[in-house]
């Protein structure tokens, strides 16, 4: 199934799936074939209950059609989404060729308290402050 078809199924599941696929997608062109269907998207989850228990599911949906509609007005570097969103995790982001962690400062030896990343785009650099709750965070800062 498509990111295509995932958003404009009308199945709560397949939305958020489908939205959080799009966090991840960092292809323009893939992105601006989404963006020819963005009124689409928005009418079909327009009134789709999305759930989530600590954090609303909707949230995700948001950001997508944010990054979407960055996407089709703006030719900037994606990273500069990583501020709006706090599940861009930094370890992820490198697995997947986005960008290079640098450094990681930690806590006691334990817990992370901040990256410093480059985005291999566009060589921007961050400071990500990692925090946890009910849930992992993380807050990109450009540096």
């Amino acid at each position: 199934m498509s990111i295509l078809s995932d958003l404009t199924s009308k199945d709560a599941d397949r939305i958020y799936s489908g939205a959080c696929e799009v966090r991840l997608l960092r292809n323009r062109e893939e992105l601006k074939m989404l963006v020819e269907h963005l009124s689409e998207i928005r009418k079909l989850t327009s009134n789709i209950p999305l759930g989530g228990a600590l954090y609303p599911n909707i949230a995700h949906l948001k950001f997508a059609i944010k990054k979407l509609e960055f996407v089709k007005y703006s030719k900037d570097c994606l990273c500069m989404l990583y501020s709006e969103d706090q599940f861009y995790n930094p370890e992820v982001e490198q697995n997947i060729g986005n960008i290079r962690i640098l450094a990681t400062k930690r806590i006691e030896d334990k817990w992370v308290d901040f990256y410093e990343c480059e985005c291999l785009e566009c060589g921007a650099k961050y400071r990500v402050t990692e925090g946890e709750y009910h849930y992992t965070w993380w807050a990109w800062k450009r540096i």
